[in-house]
């Protein structure tokens, strides 16, 4: 049975064509049994291949692209990382009709969090994440190519878009009061330091816990170099403000960063929630919290 389509770029995915790629170029696990991954994740299809194992297929040309980031770059961060992120231990090349790379990962157990339901212990785990990530050596890199990252550039440039969505979810949100948070999050200082190694899609699909800790962070097709606020939108997507108040004081980030983390939770909230409004609930769960948090922030200051 052909795997539903998310985007309208997908070519056709179903586990037949799975086991004819590994049949031709991974015989070693080609006889295990696959099975589709139910994730909140939309780029890549992912297959459980036996017990430990998980493929990850690309669904469009932007998610190959992450995935060859994931095979490259991921291997020089991992050690470095307080919590297991998915290495790949094999590659594999388009054929049969798919037209990209793709990935054998190891199966990392756990659960995504419910955004809310949350302790000042994973909060202290997520902001050790954050820090040890952005400390890490970019190697010569530079912010250009696939390495640049939208999520990036100055939070000006995601006016327009911001207010259409916010225009588009009339039925969904106060409109007033969601327009009045936008207006005020986005007046933020621009980043002008260093770019930094950022994993730029925190949000809870890219979690994993397990009792209560964190247990892997997933998805690194989003890996690029830029302005470290971007990773602290996990305060907002998944925090509550308590828990947000232990990470704000354990990761390592000014002001200036922390509100422009802000701003761009409440923009990506706001522009994922008309898109996937009627494709993927727990996207929409994630945002309209992030939502609410940003709000609940701005009118509570000072």
């Amino acid at each position: 049975m052909q795997i539903r389509k998310l985007h309208i770029e997908e070519p056709d995915i179903d586990v037949a064509l799975v086991r004819r790629l590994l049949s031709s170029q991974m015989p070693q696990w080609a006889d295990l049994p696959l099975r589709l991954v139910e994730s909140i994740g939309t780029d890549n299809v992912m297959i459980r291949v036996g017990d430990s194992l998980v493929i990850r297929m690309p669904r469009t040309p932007g998610a190959a692209e992450g995935i060859t980031k994931e095979q490259q770059l991921v291997p020089h961060l991992a050690p470095h990382l307080p919590v297991p992120v998915p290495v790949p231990v094999g590659v594999g090349e388009a054929a049969f009709g798919y037209p990209w790379q793709w990935s054998v990962h190891p199966w990392v157990p756990g659960r995504n969090p419910v955004p809310g339901m949350v302790d000042d212990h994973l909060a202290i785990q997520l902001a050790d994440f954050v820090n040890s990530l952005r400390r890490i050596d970019t190697i010569g890199l530079r912010p250009q190519g696939s390495l640049h990252s939208y999520r990036a550039d100055p939070i000006e440039r995601r006016d327009s878009a911001t207010r259409a969505s916010i225009a588009a979810c009339g039925d969904l949100l106060n409109v007033a009061l969601t327009e009045a948070a936008w207006e005020k999050a986005r007046h933020v200082i621009d980043h002008a330091g260093p770019a930094v190694w950022m994993h730029s899609d925190l949000h809870p699909g890219n979690i994993l816990v397990s009792d209560r800790s964190l247990s892997a962070v997933i998805d690194w097709g989003g890996l690029a170099l830029g302005d470290p606020a971007i990773d602290c939108l996990i305060a907002w997507t998944l925090l509550t403000p308590s828990t947000r108040h232990t990470f704000r004081l354990r990761v390592d980030v000014d002001e200036g960063t922390w509100t422009r983390g802000r701003a761009w939770a409440l923009s990506i909230a706001l522009v994922a929630l008309p898109y996937y409004r009627d494709t993927n609930e727990q996207i929409t769960d994630w945002a309209k919290h992030a939502i609410a948090q940003v709000i609940d922030d701005i009118r509570t200051e000072p």
